[in-house]
Parts: C-alpha cells; structure tokens; sequence
C-alpha cells in the first residue's frame, strides 16, 4: 500500500496576537450581547459579532501572518 507524503497535508498557521485580540473583543462582545443579555446591540450585532470573531479565526489559520 503506498504511503502519503507529507507534502500534500494541508497545514494550519496560528493566528497572530493582534487577530486573536480582536477575534477575542469581538467575542466577548458578541456573547455579553446575545447570550447573557448585558449589552444591547441593535439589528443583532452581536450574533454578527460572533460569526466575525469565528470567521477571523478560521482565515487566520489558513492564510499565513493575518
């Protein structure tokens, strides 16, 4: 059976400290909104919030230096 390279992997990057600190923000503030309730955003940013901090995370991983 023949064996896989190693080059053909799709390898993931940490996220640096300026994107993780605003994937972070964007979290916390996502989750006092929609969550706990404590912060009341209009036309459910919050829930955006969530979904932004998400995604910036996942692009992070994959592009290199974002």
């Amino acid at each position: 059976m023949p064996t896989r390279r190693s080059s053909n992997r799709r390898r993931t990057n940490p996220p640096t400290e300026a994107t993780l600190l605003i994937a972070v923000i964007l979290w916390l503030i996502g989750f006092a909104s929609t969550i706990l309730g404590v912060v009341q955003l209009p036309n459910n940013l919050g829930l955006w919030a969530l979904a932004l901090a998400g995604l910036l995370l996942i692009l992070a991983s994959v592009i290199y230096g974002l």
